[in-house]
C-alpha cells in the first residue's frame, strides 16, 4: 500500500482535532443550530471536507465504526486504518459511529446500538452527510434541552421517514441514538432529548 494513496487528513492534528472537537460540543448543546466547523480535513474521494474532519476528530482504536455502502470503498477504509486505527465492523448493532453519506442508505435507528439502562453512552452515533445549502422546504418543530423555546429544522436536512423514527428513538431515553449532520463546512447536533413536533409556522 502506497502512502501517497492516502489522504493527507489534518495538516496540523492537534490544534485542527481540538478545534472541530469543539464545534461538536457546540453542536450538541445548541440542538438544531448550524454550528461551523474551523477546519475541512482533506478526506477520501466521496466524502466531504467536514465529514472526513468530524471522523478524524471522533474515532479511534477503541470505536467501531460501520460505513454505508456509498462511503465504505476501499479508499476510505485505508484512510480509517492508517489515520484512527478504528475497526470496521458490518453489523450496525455493534458500532460506536456510523457514516452514513447516502440519506438513502440511512438504516433504521432500532439496527443500532442504543446502549443500555446501565450505560446508555454506549450507543451508536450517526454521522450523516447532509446538504445545508438545499432548497429548506418545509420544516418541523424541535425543542428540548438547549433549544432557546422552539426552533425549525428543514425537512431536507433528514432522510425520508426520519421523523417517525427519531420519535421512537427518544422514547427509549435514556437509551437510544444521538445524530450529527455534517455538511462541507459546517455541523447540526441532534442528541436523543431532542424533540421533533409537526406544528405550523407561527
Amino acid at each position: 500500500m502506497m502512502l501517497q494513496s492516502i489522504p493527507a487528513g489534518f495538516a496540523r492534528p492537534v490544534y485542527e482535532s481540538q478545534g472541530t472537537f469543539r464545534a461538536i460540543l457546540e453542536a450538541m448543546s445548541r440542538p438544531g443550530s448550524l454550528v461551523p466547523l474551523p477546519v475541512q480535513a482533506d478526506g477520501p474521494r466521496g466524502w466531504s471536507g467536514g465529514m472526513a474532519s468530524v471522523v478524524l476528530t471522533l474515532c479511534d482504536m477503541d470505536t467501531p465504526v460501520w460505513l454505508d455502502a456509498q462511503a465504505a470503498t476501499d479508499d476510505a477504509r485505508r484512510f480509517l486504518r492508517f489515520h484512527c486505527a478504528c475497526p470496521l465492523t458490518d453489523a450496525p448493532a455493534k458500532a460506536s459511529f456510523a457514516v452514513v453519506l447516502s440519506h438513502a442508505l440511512m438504516p433504521s435507528l432500532d439496527v443500532l446500538s442504543l446502549g443500555s439502562s446501565e450505560y446508555p453512552e454506549q450507543s451508536t452515533t450517526v454521522l450523516l452527510a447532509t446538504d445545508f445549502d438545499a432548497a429548506p422546504g418545509e420544516s418541523i418543530s424541535v425543542m428540548g434541552p438547549g433549544v432557546d423555546g422552539e426552533e425549525r429544522l428543514p425537512l431536507s436536512w433528514l432522510p425520508p421517514g426520519f421523523v417517525a423514527d427519531w420519535r421512537g428513538n427518544g422514547r427509549l431515553f435514556p437509551r437510544g441514538v444521538d445524530l450529527i449532520l455534517v455538511g462541507q463546512a459546517h455541523v447540526v447536533g441532534l442528541p436523543r432529548t431532542l424533540k421533533m413536533e409537526d406544528r405550523p409556522c407561527m
